[in-house]
């Protein structure tokens, strides 16, 4: 059997400190077998580190939930043997001992922001990884756009509506 390009790798957060990530982008896209649906999430901490989250899966496969920072997925892609067509198995190392939809799960997220693009007409599941810049700026715009301070809501002028209270009947308006 032949060695993988790159050895199973697991990502280095710690597990006792759980960051607060805040969500920049939710999307949903198709698995990569197209039977099912998957809602991810990306989000940044209070040092704007990149954050990917498999949220859900509208078919019955299991995955993990839990947040991988985009350093660590963009470090085991860039790994990969140069010009050798990668597949699902590359990211296996992020998600250790988690379910093994996980990383298939990851991959259809990845092809959907355009960070894999399919290799042409091999007729199997191999990817390649596409310019970053596009997704890295789209990233920063939502950056930018979240870390602005939002505008007070105007106060609204008029009448309100009477209020019922607990116990007592609503009297009709006098004309």
């Amino acid at each position: 059997m032949a060695k993988s390009p790159v050895p199973a790798t697991k990502t280095t957060t710690d597990k006792s400190q759980k960051p607060s990530i805040t969500t920049i982008k939710k999307a949903t896209c198709k698995t990569l077998s197209g039977k099912s649906t998957l809602t991810y999430r990306i989000g940044i901490d209070d040092a704007s580190t990149l954050y990917w989250q498999v949220l859900a899966n509208s078919g019955s496969g299991h995955h993990s939930t839990q947040w991988l920072k985009f350093s660590e997925i963009e470090r085991v892609l860039n790994s990969w043997v140069k010009d050798s067509p990668l597949s699902s198995i590359a990211l296996r190392g992020l998600y250790s001992g988690r379910s093994s939809n996980s990383p298939g799960f990851l991959a259809a997220c990845l092809v959907k922001e355009g960070i894999l693009s399919p290799v042409a007409d091999d007729g199997k599941r191999h990817y390649q990884l596409a310019d970053l810049k596009p997704f890295l700026a789209e990233m920063q715009k939502l950056m930018s756009a979240h870390s602005k301070p939002g505008k007070a809501k105007p106060k609204v002028k008029g009448k309100a509506a009477p209020r019922m209270s607990k116990g007592k009947t609503p009297t009709a308006p006098s004309k």
